[in-house]
C-alpha cells in the first residue's frame, strides 16, 4: 500500500496578529483592503504614477546613497543571513536613498516594494515575505515596508520601538551600528511573533 501524501493543515493570515491592512500614507490600519484611503486619501495609483523612476532590481543591498561601505557590509550581509536561515520565508532588503520633502518614505517604500523587479531565482511570494528597510540619508528617515505574507504576523508598536532604540545612532550617522542593531532586534521580534502563532497553531 502506497503511503498517502502528508495534508499540512492551512492557516489563514488572519489568525495571527491581524486581519488588516495599513496606509503607507498614514499608517492607519483598516479591515478591508482599498486603493483610496479612507483617512488621509492616500491614493495608491496615484503613487505609483507619482515615482516615475525605473524599477531597481529588488537585491539585498542597494546602497545609492553610498553610506553602506565596503568594510562593513559583509557585518551587514552576516546578520541578515543568520535571521534567514532562522527564518527562511523571510528575505530582508536595506536601500538607501536621498529624498526631499514632501516625499513621504513610506510611500516611496510602497511604491518600491510593489515596482521593483525581482531577481531571475525569486518568486512573487519572495516578495510577499520581504522587509524592505529604507534609509533615507539626506532627511535621516527610516522606514520599514513588509509584504503582505510578513505584514500579519508584524506588531506595530514593537517595532515602532526597535526604531526608536536605533534613532539616536542614525542621527549620529552611525549607519553600521543602527543597521546591525535594527537587525537584532528584528531577529528577536520575528522570535517573538513565531512563538505567538504557533501558540494559537495549537489553540485551533
Amino acid at each position: 500500500m502506497a503511503d498517502s501524501p502528508e495534508k499540512r493543515k492551512q492557516y489563514a493570515a488572519r489568525k495571527f496578529y491581524r486581519a488588516t491592512v495599513v496606509c503607507p500614507s498614514c499608517l492607519q490600519r483598516f479591515r478591508e483592503t482599498a486603493d483610496t484611503c479612507q483617512r488621509c486619501g492616500f491614493d495608491a495609483h496615484r503613487v505609483v504614477q507619482q515615482f516615475n523612476y525605473a524599477a531597481p532590481v529588488l537585491e539585498q543591498v542597494i546602497d545609492n546613497a553610498g553610506v553602506i561601505t565596503p568594510d562593513w557590509q559583509p557585518e551587514l550581509d552576516q546578520a541578515i543571513a543568520r535571521v534567514e536561515r532562522r527564518f527562511p520565508q523571510v528575505g530582508f532588503y536595506f536601500c538607501t536613498v536621498n529624498l526631499d520633502d514632501p516625499v513621504k518614505l513610506p510611500e516611496f517604500g510602497f511604491w518600491m516594494m510593489n515596482a521593483c523587479q525581482l531577481e531571475p531565482h525569486q518568486q512573487e511570494q519572495d516578495r510577499a515575505w520581504s522587509m524592505l528597510v529604507l534609509l533615507d540619508v539626506n532627511r535621516g528617515l527610516i522606514s520599514l515596508t513588509p509584504g503582505y505574507a510578513l505584514e500579519a504576523f508584524i506588531e506595530d508598536s514593537a517595532w515602532e520601538d526597535a526604531l526608536r532604540q536605533i534613532s539616536s545612532d542614525l542621527a549620529a550617522r552611525e549607519y553600521k551600528q543602527a543597521l546591525l542593531d535594527l537587525m537584532h532586534h528584528a531577529e528577536r521580534l520575528l522570535v517573538t511573533a513565531g512563538i505567538e502563532a504557533m501558540r494559537k497553531v495549537k489553540k485551533a
